[in-house]
Order: structure tokens, then C-alpha cells, then sequence
């Protein structure tokens, strides 16, 4: 399984344009062929820092995913979003 964990630094005043982007993204996922998990968190620290942590079955259900016109969307409108650089990390969850 592979696990992605993307860190998103939102902007105070774009944190509701991020969230109505964000929505339809959580709901197509979870219903996408080798999805096993997508789910967003808030810091409970730092206001408006998200993690979308994603475990997939494979690399490919991944590559499909990543082609999507729900992340299609966010990836366009990110720039407007974020108060930084999303910071992105890939595991692999052994056997």
C-alpha cells in the first residue's frame, strides 16, 4: 500500500474557497478503484494547515487518481490557496 501525506499551508481568507475545492475532491476519491482511505485533517495547533493523508492499493491507482478533474481543479487553484508550498511525503506500507 502506499501512503501520501500532503501538508497544505491555506491562506486565512481563501480558507473557504480551499475547503468548497476540497469537498468533491474527498468524495470522488473515496470512491475511486484501489482507494483505501482519504481523509483531510486540521492542525489542531497551527490554523489553517491541513494533512490529506491517502493510502492507495498501488503506484497506478495513484496515477489514475492524479488525473482526475476533482485534483485537476485543486492542483489549478492551489496557488491562489496557499500561504506556502504544499509539502508532500510517499510511504510504502509493507506486506
Amino acid at each position: 500500500m502506499e501512503i501520501i501525506n500532503a501538508v497544505f499551508y491555506i491562506k486565512e481568507d481563501q480558507r473557504a474557497a480551499f475547503m468548497a475545492a476540497v469537498e468533491p475532491l474527498l468524495a470522488s476519491a473515496r470512491a475511486e478503484a484501489g482507494c483505501h482511505g482519504y481523509h483531510l485533517y486540521e492542525s489542531t495547533e497551527e490554523p489553517n494547515r491541513f494533512v490529506m493523508v491517502e493510502k492507495w492499493a498501488d503506484q497506478a491507482a495513484i496515477d489514475a487518481h492524479n488525473q482526475t478533474a476533482e485534483l485537476q481543479h485543486l492542483f489549478k487553484k492551489m496557488p491562489e490557496f496557499a500561504a506556502k508550498p504544499t509539502e508532500i511525503t510517499v510511504t510504502h506500507q509493507g506486506e
